[in-house]
């Protein structure tokens, strides 16, 4: 006797991942199980495709709604506003001691430390020149980051002028700066 060979529809629903899909195709005959599950498979698709009908017929009418209430207070505390320069620090500010001890992290050989000293305007002779025997990080961040007076082109807030005094170092390491307490009215 020869072997039925199964429907495409079969072979696909098979190996198809849609829940429920293999369980209402398979070989043979319609079952009480099989209509059962085609049912709610039915019904589980209707309300998802009338949902996104719905919400694609929401999206289209563009419903919005814009209330701005503005008032001018007297008593307003000024939030805190922190800046932080991304750049933990400046090359141009680099010695011939942070050269030797971070060089290698910088992508700096030591063949190329006379170019590289030259290109950030410092001086190039290296005869003489011993490292320390420690290195502090703190030192480097404290010397060598950004200073707010630098950073701040202009500060207002409320007509009154502010400067780079009015910021707060929060964290040396990555030259965070708080603005704030002045201007608590």
């Amino acid at each position: 006797m020869e072997e039925k060979k199964a429907s495409d529809i079969t072979v696909f629903a098979g190996g198809c991942t849609l829940h429920g899909v293999s369980h209402i195709f398979l070989p043979g005959g319609i079952t009480f199980r099989r209509l059962l599950w085609a049912i709610c498979f039915l019904l589980s698709l209707s309300l998802f495709l009338y949902q996104v009908a719905d919400r694609i017929d929401y999206y289209i009418q563009y419903h919005h709604v814009t209330t701005l209430d503005e008032m001018d207070s007297s008593n307003m505390i000024f939030p805190a506003i922190t800046l932080c320069n991304q750049n933990s620090f400046r090359k141009s500010r680099i010695t011939k001691n942070d050269l030797h001890w971070l060089g290698g992290l910088l992508g700096v050989k030591p063949s190329d430390y006379s170019t590289f000293l030259e290109t950030i305007g410092q001086d190039t002779d290296l005869s003489g020149f011993s490292p320390t025997k420690t290195y502090d990080m703190s030192e480097l961040f404290d010397r060598t980051g950004h200073d707010m007076a630098e950073m701040l082109l202009e500060c207002r807030y409320r007509s009154s002028e502010c400067a780079a005094e009015d910021f707060t170092l929060v964290s040396q390491t990555h030259n965070l700066s708080t603005f704030r307490d002045r201007f608590i009215v």
